[in-house]
C-alpha cells in the first residue's frame, strides 16, 4: 500500500493541473487523526469546490474536468446526492480508486452549504501535510451531519481536545446546522459517571 504522502502528491497534482480554480480541504477520519484522534481510516476523504461548479450548476462538468486531471491508473465515479433518497444533504460524491489497488480510496465530498466553503477558506497548514486541513469545529460539523458510531466518536474526542473558544465555534457551528441537540446528547454521554468495575470470576 502507497503510503499517505504519496496519496497527497496525487491531490497535489491534481489541483496544480484542474484547469480552473479549486479549493479542497482535508476532512474525514484522517483530518481528525492529524488533530490528535487516535483511530484508523481506509479511505482519506476531501472537501471540495470550484467557481466551475457554482456556474455550470452541474457538478457533472467538475467532474468531466477532474478525470482528465487524473493519472491513468486511477479511475472515478461520481453519485449525485439529489438521487439518494436516504441523503438528506444532497452531496454530490466523487469517488476515485486506484485500478492496481496501491494506493487508498479518495473521496471528494462537493461543497453544497456556505458553512462547508467557510470551512475550505479557514482551512489551517500542518508541517508536512501539503494540503490545507479544516479546524477542529468544521470537522466536528461535518462529523455531526454523519451517523457513523466513529463520527460520533470522533467528535467527542475532538471537542475534548478543543480550546474554549474551539468550543464556542463548534456549538455556533452546531446551532446553524440544526445539530445542537445532537451534540448536547453526544457530550452528555461523556459527562456519564462510568459504571464502577466489579470483581469478576477468573477462569
Amino acid at each position: 500500500m502507497k503510503s499517505i504522502e504519496d496519496t497527497l502528491k496525487i491531490i497535489q497534482d491534481i489541483i496544480k493541473n484542474f484547469p480552473g480554480d479549486l479549493a479542497v480541504a482535508l476532512i474525514g477520519g484522517y483530518a481528525a487523526v492529524l488533530h490528535g484522534v487516535e483511530r484508523t481510516t481506509l479511505d482519506i476523504d476531501f472537501c471540495v469546490y470550484s467557481d466551475i461548479i457554482h456556474s455550470s450548476k452541474d457538478s457533472a462538468v467538475f467532474f468531466n474536468l477532474l478525470m482528465k486531471c487524473l493519472p491513468e491508473r486511477f479511475e472515478a465515479s461520481m453519485i449525485k446526492g439529489s438521487l439518494i433518497p436516504d441523503d438528506p444533504f444532497k452531496h454530490d460524491v466523487i469517488f476515485i480508486e486506484d485500478k492496481m489497488g496501491e494506493f487508498m480510496r479518495i473521496d471528494f465530498l462537493i461543497a453544497r452549504y456556505k458553512w462547508e466553503l467557510d470551512a475550505i477558506r479557514t482551512a489551517v497548514s500542518m508541517d508536512g501535510i501539503p494540503v490545507p486541513i479544516v479546524t477542529k469545529p468544521y470537522l466536528a460539523a461535518l462529523k455531526l451531519r454523519a451517523t457513523g458510531f466513529k463520527d460520533a466518536s470522533d467528535i467527542v474526542t475532538l471537542v475534548n481536545i478543543m480550546s474554549k473558544d474551539e468550543n464556542e465555534k463548534t456549538l455556533e457551528l452546531a446551532k446553524q446546522i440544526g445539530r445542537d441537540k445532537k451534540l448536547k446528547e453526544l457530550l452528555s454521554q461523556l459527562r456519564e459517571e462510568p459504571d464502577e468495575d466489579l470483581p469478576e470470576d477468573l477462569i
